[in-house]
């Protein structure tokens, strides 16, 4: 008998080519539940991590706020401009700006001649400290403290009323480098990319560049 010829190449091509599409279906359905569910992974890590910062935003969130009070904490009269920090983690206080009547103030004893009558050559003797502080959770400071006496009566009683027409903005950082400008004259604190520039910054003394006398040379 006479054995059948061995098949062509083009007859065996052919034969492979009516199983392509099945194959090919075969590896889609393969490759795009395996895709899907990379992706759903991958959402799924990226949820997890966001709510894990979320949760570390939240447990080391600082709140800090600013108050003026006419009494000390030990019964004193004495008239007091104060940060806090409310919040649940340390604030780092960057910056502030201190205004009077809608003017920036460079420093406590400036605010006290502009508001008090305070006579440059007789200063009137006040307690003050840096505002740009780190603030613990609860934690508060006095930047202005100004105590009633028999020699300082009259400056005493004109700032108990010029005291309300002071606002504060203050710009505060969490550990984690999230920010906020407290402005007294607006309800809550805004989220800030970064400190802003250009303010007048309040500070507990004048800068000894901006204090030291600028010489002039003579003709």
């Amino acid at each position: 008998m006479t054995e059948p010829p061995p098949e062509s190449h083009n007859a065996i091509a052919q034969r492979w080519l009516k199983f392509l599409p099945a194959m090919m279906i075969g590896h889609v359905l393969i490759t795009v539940p395996a895709f899907v569910i990379s992706i759903a992974l991958a959402y799924a890590t990226f949820v997890q991590a966001e709510a894990t910062r979320k949760i570390q935003q939240s447990e080391t969130w600082p709140y800090v706020s600013y108050g003026t009070s006419n009494i000390s904490d030990d019964g004193k009269t004495e008239i007091s401009f104060k940060l806090g920090n409310d919040g649940l983690g340390p604030a780092r206080v960057k910056q502030i700006e201190f205004l009077y009547d809608g003017k920036a103030i460079r420093t406590p004893r400036q605010f006290l001649q502009a508001c008090c009558g305070d006579v440059p050559g007789q200063p009137t003797r006040f307690m003050s400290s840096n505002p740009e502080v780190v603030l613990r959770p609860g934690e508060t400071t006095q930047f202005i403290r100004l105590e009633r006496r028999a020699d300082n009566a009259a400056i005493w009683d004109r700032l108990q009323d010029e005291r309300w027409k002071v606002a504060v903005r203050a710009c505060y950082c969490s550990i984690f480098d999230d920010c906020w400008v407290l402005d007294t004259r607006v309800a809550d604190p805004e989220p800030v990319k970064a400190c802003p520039a250009g303010w007048h910054d309040f500070e507990e003394r004048p800068h000894p560049a901006a204090a030291a006398p600028v010489a002039v040379r003579q003709p």
